[in-house]
């Protein structure tokens, strides 16, 4: 395996061709035979694709190609992806059967065995996604490239945009209701269940929010590293990404 870093990639062969669009074929097509065997050595070490880019860009390389070419060290098949799928998956099946359970219960006429089945999602979820979580955080501190997996972004950005939009969906519905109540309108009264339903919403929906955006930026951060290489570039030795978070 070679050991030495690749030469720069050249310029674009046609001067009338976009510089992004010629640079990104030519890392793609032309130089990448040749830095193949640099990529697999280096991944094979350890290093992660924020630590190539910025030895690719301390070599001369363009660090927009650079990253490009350091995510080629990934390995090809997503070796994260199942536990990524039973943590998220969990924890949005565990909070969705909390608060439907909790929703029914303080509604009048809310049915017992709908109750019934959503505290057995809860129940079922929960256990899933704290397992998995403390699982996947172990994974993390071990190996850094587990970071990198495209699935947990992919997951981690969807948790946070269905928690929010079901969060502000329920909590507009209440406040609606409470609002109605407030003014006379014909048919709505104010109760103290309507202050609880706010409440579990809010008690739910913020806390997933939070940590769900939070793990999904470790891994937005890491990408972001790509294009902006750490100070220590010109080291060869930057900062694990494990930090970036």
């Amino acid at each position: 395996m070679p050991t030495t870093l690749p030469p720069p990639p050249a310029p674009p062969a046609s001067p009338a061709r976009p510089a992004a669009t010629a640079g990104g074929a030519q890392v793609t097509f032309a130089v990448r035979p040749a830095v193949t065997g640099w990529l697999v050595a280096r991944r094979n070490e350890g290093a992660t694709p924020d630590q190539i880019c910025a030895q690719l860009v301390a070599a001369g390389w363009d660090a927009d190609a650079a990253g490009r070419t350091a995510l080629l060290s990934l390995r090809a098949s997503d070796r994260h992806r199942l536990l990524y799928i039973a943590q998220c998956w969990g924890a949005g099946l565990a909070a969705l059967g909390a608060g439907t359970a909790a929703h029914l219960a303080l509604e009048d006429g809310g049915g017992q065995l709908a109750v019934a089945w959503y505290l057995t999602v809860m129940l079922v979820a929960a256990p899933i996604a704290v397992g998995t979580g403390v699982w996947a955080r172990r994974v993390e501190d071990t190996e850094p490239h587990a970071i990198w997996s495209p699935t947990r972004r992919t997951l981690f950005a969807t948790l946070a945009a269905c928690t929010a939009t079901v969060g502000i969906v329920r909590l507009l519905t209440y406040l609606f209701l409470v609002m109605a109540a407030m003014v006379g309108a014909e048919g709505y009264e104010l109760t103290p269940s309507s202050l609880v339903q706010v409440m579990v919403t809010l008690g739910l929906a913020v806390p997933l929010f939070w940590w769900s955006l939070v793990e999904w930026r470790r891994s937005n951060v890491a990408l972001r590293l790509l294009a902006r290489p750490p100070a220590s570039a010109g080291t060869g030795e930057p900062g694990s990404v494990a930090s970036a978070g």
